[in-house]
């Protein structure tokens, strides 16, 4: 039994020398979809490891607009890392996310959201709707070099009125 726990420490340390270096830092960009919006957006991230497996990335994200419907979506989310090759590690991911939609109205407009019927008159163009909202999702990097990860991930983001799955490819710069 002292064999198989002594084995399990070292396996969990080597394991744990693999994660990404606490302090260690990135900023990027990505390319995302989301669901519901049904348009692509760009974003800006950064990352800062608090601890070896735990990263904390806020991001701003711009889906472009489509059917007169924009959206500026800004996160604050953890990830845990979980490394499963020398280059590649996986992670869930929980955070906060606000949304702000845009909509640009023209002439008049009806919204059917989530079964409520919404009327905004053609006098007024432009209407936001800004909500705060959970994201819980996952993702992987990929090292690319010793500087650049390339991520993919999936989170949906729990939104009052406005859920939705947002699909990120990604791309970061390490110092």
């Amino acid at each position: 039994m002292k064999k198989i726990l002594f084995l399990a420490v070292c396996f969990l340390m080597l394991v744990g020398n693999t994660y990404a270096q606490k302090g260690k830092q990135a900023i990027g960009f990505g390319l995302s979809y989301g669901t519901e919006i049904e348009s692509v957006g760009l974003g800006l991230k950064y990352q800062y490891n608090i601890t070896n497996p735990i990263r904390l990335e806020p991001s701003l994200n711009y889906f472009f607009e489509n059917d007169n419907v924009s959206m500026l979506d800004v996160n604050l989310n953890f990830h845990y890392l979980f490394p499963v090759a020398s280059k590649v590690k996986l992670y869930p991911l929980l955070g906060l996310t606000f949304s702000n939609w845009m909509f640009d109205l023209g002439d008049g407009f009806d919204i059917d959201v989530d079964g409520d019927h919404i009327h905004i008159d053609k006098d007024d163009d432009h209407h936001n709707e800004c909500r705060v909202g959970v994201n819980i999702g996952g993702g992987a990097d990929f090292v690319l070099t010793n500087n650049w990860i390339m991520n993919f991930e999936l989170r949906y983001q729990l939104v009052s009125d406005f859920d939705q799955a947002v699909f990120n490819l990604g791309f970061a710069y390490r110092f």
